[in-house]
């Protein structure tokens, strides 16, 4: 516009819409019926300018008349001008680049790593993110990772073109997160390329990643960006959401907004995929010739109903590795803790070695927690045994030198009635009984031969409670005819609280008269071995059942016992009674029973002439009294551990789930055939503690397990023991802790939404792509730079030149009209 028209108009464009175009506008111009209103008064008022200088001019020139009327006319004009409010407007066109939104997934479950099954598609990937490593590499990277390889690996410069667009990358978790907010970070995702702007102002950063809110992220993100060139929002997730807008929802959002969306995958539909062996459980020490169990525990992840293969090695004294078994297994569900078994057996003392391996499993993330080891040692170490007798009888004299001639028992022995200067036949002996807790628990086993408690320290009822149920120790009671009676006159008395520990129960009031006794010992009675104790160990004289059969049928019998009651409840019994007049409603007089007693085993012996049984074969004898040590001491001499060791179906729950506790036998034949139910608790944060009943397991004869819910949080302990339940207070129980836990929702759904991920871009109008196809994600996004109109708007409606034409008419017509004397 020339210089004089503007100072004319009074107008000047602005500096960025110099050598544009212009053009005037009339802001107040009247529309529809107005329009037409105003043509008509525009002609009304032409009429009357006419009419009134026809009238007052009819005596003036046509030349005069013209004239006046113009001017009044000109007047008018101005004033219609101003009335319709002009504007001049200056454009200009200027192209400027697009802005590329990239919003990554930053929520925990970006954090998982993809096993990758198909090796065409992770060496895609791999080669498409320049992986050094190779797939290798590719399944050692969190998704995190591999978001982050992607966009430095020349995406974002792609995406740039040239700077025909500018992009801003921006993570989300719950939302969008405020980048200025996130701060130096080990996940580098909040960044952008090309000049700041508002649309990074979003709402202020939440560290909450345990959820994704995908279409909230992208309906926050469009409406940061409102009015600015937008070329589309490119997502990376792996399109899982919990919390916050569905993200269809926010797809349709975008499509009215005119955003398309593409969508980048990050993770496999098969999710993270691995399995791993948590432990081996075995005993750390085991004995020469017996079988022992081994359970390999496998956890699992993405590979429910899998088939692969454990294989067992081991070693002998650091030498070389051997096979030892081999399974084909069937891997459970993702969160089953499932365990396999084996079993070994070793002839000499030795250290071994195992190493359980899974193979065939197929692809996974890593195969390096595919392994686990442990150390056993086979032993051929004696058993200690203490045997302390109240007084001498032949049953004394035939158990002590049966003990002391025993290679594999270590055999301490004492008389209690014996003078000070008797010596005490041992290997080694004692010079005096154990007088601390710390002495007595260097034995396994402890035989009582009908003893005289008057005669040991005061502490000992506690000694040996605590030898028992909390070391692990083994306690066997031989009743006596001296002794016995007036022990079990006396159970309330604190000195015999250990007769607790006994697995039988003896009312007072029960024990026979002097004429039912001699009656009873008139003749022999044979011991009527039950169905639980023709298989007991300390019955087996030998291989053939057949021929065990006979040597029990012709075993000699007794004819003084000591009558009980009943056996506790959990308790096997062994040998009754066979004389009919020997009765009660419990059955057969209980001549032999044993039971557990938290980590420990007691056996309780009625008669007290087992040593008869040398007249059929001083073997039974000796095997008896050896396989009852060996039974009731080894648990303390493999370190006091329990015959069953606890586990639960998962490694950890949730609020309100249920629990399936199992306590599995190591070892099924020290599981006692009567015993069905153990007793427990679990206590959960400080609650009352929850009393469990894990009862024997169907079909599973070396299992009990129980069903309980955990409702809140927390860590959950588990203590279980065996024997009475009034023996909880005195029993060391078995243990186990695990997690009850919040449920995190990243984890509930850790694969690849591939669907979902489409769905939103067709919705919005873009296209899905995984990370093998990066060079097509640039071509995806249409708009490079886009071309806008920049305007200066200035009215002139008060412009120099149209007040200056209306006072210039006004006076010119004032001046002619005094000239014509119309003044």
């Amino acid at each position: 516009m020339p210089r004089i028209i503007q100072l004319l108009l009074g107008t000047k464009p602005a500096p960025w819409a110099q050598g544009g175009q212009w053009r005037l506008e009339w802001t107040a111009w009247p529309g529809h019926d107005r329009a037409l209103l105003l043509m008509i008064a525009i002609g009304l008022a032409v009429w009357g300018v006419l009419y009134l200088y026809r009238r007052e001019g009819r005596n003036l020139g046509l030349a005069a008349r013209l004239v006046l009327t113009s001017l009044r006319m000109l007047v008018l004009l101005s004033v219609l001008v101003m009335l319709l409010e002009p504007m001049l407007v200056f454009s200009k066109k200027e192209w400027a680049p697009s802005k590329v939104l990239v919003l990554a997934d930053d929520s925990q479950s970006m954090d998982l790593r993809d096993a990758y099954v198909d090796p065409n598609h992770a060496t895609a990937v791999a080669d498409a993110l320049k992986l050094s490593g190779g797939v290798a590499e590719l399944r050692e990277l969190s998704r995190l990772s591999l978001v982050q390889k992607a966009l430095s690996s020349g995406l974002l410069d792609k995406l740039a073109a040239g700077g025909d667009r500018t992009v801003q990358v921006h993570s989300f978790a719950t939302q969008l997160q405020n980048d200025a907010a996130a701060g130096p970070s080990t996940r580098p995702l909040d960044s952008s390329t090309g000049d700041s702007s508002p649309g990074a102002a979003t709402q202020p950063s939440s560290s909450d990643r345990a959820a994704t809110g995908l279409g909230t992220a992208i309906r926050q993100a469009i409406a940061s960006y409102r009015g600015q060139p937008l070329a589309g929002v490119l997502v990376i997730s792996d399109a899982q959401w919990n919390t916050g807008e569905s993200p269809i929802k926010a797809a349709e959002f975008a499509a009215g907004e005119g955003v398309p969306l593409i969508g980048l995958s990050a993770g496999t539909p098969e999710g993270p995929r691995n399995a791993r062996l948590t432990k081996i459980e075995v005993s750390p020490v085991v004995f020469v010739r017996d079988p022992n169990p081994l359970r390999v525990v496998v956890e699992s992840r993405g590979m429910g109903k899998s088939p692969a293969t454990l294989v067992l090695e081991k070693s002998r004294d650091g030498g070389p590795w051997e096979e030892s078994g081999r399974q084909s297994i069937i891997i459970e569900e993702s969160g089953q803790v499932q365990t396999v078994g084996f079993e070994f057996k070793e002839d000499k003392p030795t250290k071994l070695q195992f190493r359980a391996s899974l193979v065939d499993a197929g692809a996974e993330l890593t195969t390096e927690d595919n392994t686990a080891a442990a150390e056993v040692r086979v032993i051929r170490q004696k058993i200690r045994v203490l045997f302390i007798a109240g007084s001498t009888f032949p049953e004394v004299e035939f158990i002590r030198n049966a003990i002391l001639r025993d290679t594999a028992l270590s055999a301490s022995t004492w008389l209690m009635t014996a003078d000070a200067r008797y010596d005490q036949p041992g290997n080694p002996p004692i010079k005096r009984l154990p007088a601390t807790q710390e002495e007595l628990n260097e034995f396994d086993c402890i035989i009582l031969y009908d003893p005289e408690p008057t005669l040991w320290p005061t502490q000992y009822p506690q000694f040996l409670t605590d030898f028992v149920a909390k070391a692990g120790g083994g306690l066997v009671y031989v009743a006596g005819e001296r002794n016995t009676k007036n022990l079990f006159d006396h159970q309330d008395d604190p000195a015999t609280s250990w007769l607790s520990l006994l697995p039988v129960v003896s009312d007072q009031g029960l024990y026979r008269t002097e004429v039912s006794m001699k009656l009873s010992a008139r003749e022999e009675w044979k011991l009527e071995i039950t169905p639980e104790g023709k298989t007991d160990p300390i019955f087996r004289f030998a291989p053939r059942a057949e021929d065990n059969e006979t040597i029990l049928a012709h075993l000699p019998g007794m004819y003084w016992h000591f009558p009980v009651t009943r056996a506790k409840p959990g308790a096997t019994v062994l040998a009754r009674h066979a004389d009919p007049r020997m009765r009660n409603e419990n059955g057969g007089h209980v001549l032999l029973a044993t039971q557990l007693v938290g980590p420990g085993r007691t056996f309780f012996v009625a008669f007290d002439s087992t040593y008869r049984w040398r007249y059929l074969d001083d073997r039974y004898f000796d095997s008896f009294w050896a396989q009852m040590i060996d039974r009731a001491g080894r648990s303390k001499q493999l370190g006091g551990r329990y015959p069953y060791t606890l586990s639960t179906d998962r490694p950890s729950y949730r609020p309100g789930s249920q629990v399936t506790l199992v306590a599995r036998f190591d070892n099924p034949s020290d599981r006692d055939a009567a015993l069905e139910a153990l007793h427990g608790e679990a206590e959960l944060g400080g609650q009352p503690p929850i009393p469990l009943t894990l009862a024997a397991r169907q079909g599973d004869p070396g299992a009990f397990e129980a069903a309980f819910a955990v409702p809140t949080a927390g860590a959950c302990t588990v203590r279980v023991w065996s024997g009475d339940q009034d023996l909880k207070t005195v029993a060391r129980a078995a243990t186990l802790q695990f997690p009850v836990e919040l449920p995190n929702l990243e984890y509930e759904r850790p694969t690849l939404d591939l669907a979902t991920l489409q769905a939103m871009a067709k919705t919005a109008g873009g296209s899905a792509f995984d990370m093998s196809q990066l060079e097509k994600i640039p071509d995806a996004f249409k708009i490079k730079r886009v071309g806008r109109v920049l305007e200066d708007r200035q009215e002139v409606w008060n412009a120099p030149l149209l007040f200056g034409v209306m006072l210039l008419a006004i006076t010119v017509e004032w001046l002619v009209r005094k000239r014509v004397r119309l003044v």
